[in-house]
């Protein structure tokens, strides 16, 4: 990625009204939607300590701007994506009954095929994101992957509680 800070800036307020959107279009409690919001600035932050840890902190702005495109470019799709599913009654069904999966058709079934398989494609390209941002091996951009997720759910959690959602 080029070095273009405003492209970072554009590409995180992108991210962020995705996320916001789709997030209240499921039914997130406001509370919840802040905290996950403010979940991924703490993981953009994150980065920013690890790379600087690393002596890498002039790879901030490239390695961010990749991680937020691919993060827009797959949200975007995946968020289209489960559009065409029933997101609401499947999450009430599996509620009110967890020991019973909800019955889908044959396209919604490849559409969670096509989501997961979109989900994977993501995560491997972050992780390699990462790795290289950090010169550090496959075990090592895993790891970091898995921070960046802790940090965002516990800061995730501690935000919504604090505002309201336990």
């Amino acid at each position: 990625m080029p070095y273009a800070p405003r492209l970072l800036i554009a590409l995180l307020v992108a991210s962020g009204v995705l996320q916001v959107g789709f997030n209240l279009h499921d039914g997130a409690r406001p509370a919840l939607v802040a905290g996950s919001v403010l979940g991924s600035l703490a993981a953009v932050a994150t980065v920013f300590l690890l790379l600087r840890g690393r002596a890498k902190s002039e790879r901030f702005v490239q390695a961010t701007t990749a991680l937020a495109g691919v993060y827009l470019l797959f949200g975007i799709a995946t968020s289209l994506l489960t559009l065409w599913l029933p997101m609401k009654e499947l999450r009430e069904q599996l509620l009110s009954e967890p020991a019973h999966l909800p019955p889908l058709t044959g396209s919604q079934t490849l559409v969670m095929l096509v989501i997961t398989a979109l989900g994977i494609w993501q995560l491997c390209i972050w992780i390699g994101t990462l790795r290289r941002a950090l010169d550090m091996p496959l075990v090592g951009g895993v790891l970091v992957f898995l921070v960046l997720v802790l940090v965002n759910l516990i800061v995730t959690s501690v935000v919504a509680s604090v505002i309201g959602v336990a």
